[in-house]
């Protein structure tokens, strides 16, 4: 298994708060995103990240979660890869304690 920096939910929570060029990345299917989601995280689902990433400023900071932490640790690990200042979010957003947003209905 591959390693890949990772932030808990605090540090996350922390970096939002502290630093405007930090993002948070969902990379989770457009489905499980629109039924609960972090407040102002952008979506790119894993399966598109290999095109999409392009799109995404190189001087920002990116916390990438998803469901419970592996798939956005495979996608911390591709953006790192390609030159991206990228950090896994521990635990995805299993165990984030914050405010979610969820569809209505």
């Amino acid at each position: 298994m591959f390693q890949v920096p990772e932030v808990s939910y605090e540090e996350a929570k922390r970096m939002l708060e502290e630093d405007s060029n930090v993002v948070l990345l969902d990379v989770r299917t457009p489905q499980e995103y629109a039924q609960l989601r972090i407040p102002n995280s952008k979506l790119i689902p894993l399966d598109e990240l290999r095109y999409a990433y392009k799109d995404l400023p190189k001087d920002k900071k990116y916390i990438v979660y998803c469901r419970s932490g592996e798939r956005s640790a495979f996608a911390t690990y591709f953006l790192r890869h390609m030159g991206y200042e990228a950090y896994n979010l521990a635990g995805g957003i299993l165990i984030w304690p914050y405010e979610k947003e969820s569809r209505v209905g």
